[in-house]
């Protein structure tokens, strides 16, 4: 009977640590797929800032357009104010914001996907320390 608790007990122990493992394995892919949304985050994020360089690039082609066709110099005076101040400063604005909001996307999926990483760690060791308990409490009953 003894050693049928034993078997019993080492059964138990490699159910924990293979649950353990699994539940690893489980957050690691949950962690590649936060990384990977962070990735396609981050890339829409400079779609936009490249979105937003073009429209600047449009303005400030309208702006001269506009100023060559009304027979100004667009290279002096209002034309060049006009572009600095309402397409150029707004739209660099943008882009740079485009840029940090890549820069975030990716952060904050890293630290997920490490948070996640953790726990999978996390997770392996306790099926261990589970798996630990259980042999030492069998083989305490098998001693007594």
């Amino acid at each position: 009977m003894a050693v049928a608790s034993l078997v019993l007990a080492g059964v138990s122990a490699y159910s924990q640590i293979k649950q353990g493992e699994d539940a690893k394995k489980g957050l690691y892919s949950q962690a590649e797929y936060k990384r990977l949304e962070g990735r396609i985050e981050a890339v829409k994020a400079k779609e936009q800032g490249i979105k937003a360089l073009k429209a600047t690039n449009k303005a400030l082609a309208n702006i001269n357009a506009t100023a060559s066709s009304g027979g100004l110099e667009p290279t002096i005076g209002t034309p060049v104010d006009i572009g600095t101040f309402y397409a150029l400063k707004p739209g660099t604005d943008d882009f740079f914001t485009a840029k940090d909001n890549a820069s975030l996307a990716l952060s904050s999926a890293n630290a997920q996907a490490e948070e996640l990483r953790f726990a999978g760690r996390q997770k392996k060791k306790q099926g261990y320390i589970g798996a630990l308990t259980t042999m030492s409490g069998a083989m305490m009953n098998y001693a007594s």
